[in-house]
């Protein structure tokens, strides 16, 4: 199981150097779907061995493609598509691993939407990668699944997966009104303020620090920003605040942001110790019958089990990361993934570091 790789566009898009692509790690994804497809996991003596690829969110960042170095906030199907486009041609060596990943006996991929790569809400696009990766094309495909119902999933030996983002508030997706229908124009998806805050005010500000989005914990960053550049951080405060009062008290037909969420949203966001891993073992409490939670979403690779049994495992991220947290500072990047066995209904769950074709890979010892 990944999450968060963030494949946008490529590395040179629409005539110059991308700098918002955040994926550089081509050659060893493809070397990691081919691992887990071949060799003991292609053929074993009881005929093809079962794998199935889960992809929790994130992998595609249509946050992250612009159209002629903009980023529309009112996105439609035709918008998204030629998105998708631009992240196919950006990615061909991925796109044919995953491809050549399905077409292998016993394989399988299941794709969970994310806050960037919501798009996925559309139908044509969920058709259009499903064609992508499909050994032969299909739509609908035995192979290859993508879901938009539903936010989380279940597997056997009581194991649940979500991508994370709802439970922040500012990056909850509506699965029950993903798009927003206006009789004068093509629908458009139903973003989050915290898509539009990627859209216009991060993306924007790349081009002076190109860092930004890739720092963690964002209020480490702030704090120290105050001290370090105080000019800079003062205008992405003055910006972030103003898209927040726009997009909350002014009414646009293209979102639907609830002001019942502005409470929690701002509790969250003045909460210095608001952490996902937290509210992932509230969650397994109140949750009696799932043992294992795993999540993606905030680029922090964690595998911790708590002295009732339960655990709880974060897939991390394959982009490079600039982390201010004392626990892993100054680490750059850790090709994370969940590595799940079952047998007998039982599941045997391990976060893992992908290391290269020669090792393969190793336990994550973050």
């Amino acid at each position: 199981m990944i999450s968060d790789c963030h494949l946008s566009a490529g590395r040179f898009f629409e005539g110059r150097l991308n700098i918002h692509e955040d994926f550089h790690f081509d050659d060893e994804m493809c070397e990691f779907f081919d691992h887990f497809s071949t060799g003991v996991y292609g053929e074993g003596p009881g005929g093809p061995v079962s794998v199935e690829l889960f992809i929790n969110g994130d992998f595609l960042d249509f946050l992250n493609v612009p159209t002629e170095g903009e980023f529309e906030d009112s996105i439609t199907e035709s918008l998204a598509l030629s998105k998708l486009e631009a992240v196919i041609v950006g990615h061909p060596k991925v796109m044919a691993a995953l491809r050549r990943f399905a077409s292998r006996p016993g394989k399988k991929i299941t794709y969970l939407i994310g806050n960037h790569d919501a798009d996925l809400f559309f139908p044509k696009i969920r058709e259009r990668i499903t064609r992508e990766w499909d050994p032969a094309g299909n739509y609908p495909s035995q192979v290859v699944t993508l879901i938009a119902d539903r936010d989380r999933v279940q597997r056997p030996g009581a194991v649940e997966i979500h991508h994370g983002n709802q439970f922040e508030a500012i990056h909850v997706l509506d699965f029950e009104q993903p798009l927003v229908h206006d009789s004068a124009r093509e629908p458009v998806l139903n973003i989050p303020w915290g898509s539009l805050y990627v859209l216009k005010i991060l993306n924007r500000l790349k081009w002076e620090r190109e860092f930004i989005d890739k720092v963690r914990p964002i209020k480490v960053f702030m704090i120290l920003g105050f001290i370090l550049d105080p000019l800079f951080i003062l205008r992405f405060a003055a910006l972030s605040t103003f898209y927040f009062l726009k997009t909350f008290l002014l009414y646009d037909p293209r979102r639907l942001s609830s002001l019942k969420r502005l409470p929690k949203i701002l509790f969250q966001e003045f909460d210095f110790l608001q952490d996902l891993e937290r509210q992932g073992r509230r969650y397994l409490e109140q949750q009696s019958e799932v043992k294992t939670l795993i999540l993606g979403h905030t680029h922090k690779p964690m595998h911790k089990v708590y002295p009732d049994g339960k655990q709880y495992l974060n897939t991390g991220t394959w982009t490079k990361m600039i982390n201010l947290d004392w626990r892993n500072i100054g680490r750059q990047y850790c090709l994370t993934f969940a590595h799940v066995r079952i047998r007998g209904g039982e599941a045997l769950c391990e976060l893992r570091e992908w290391a290269g074709e020669q090792a393969p890979h190793r336990r994550f010892q973050g």
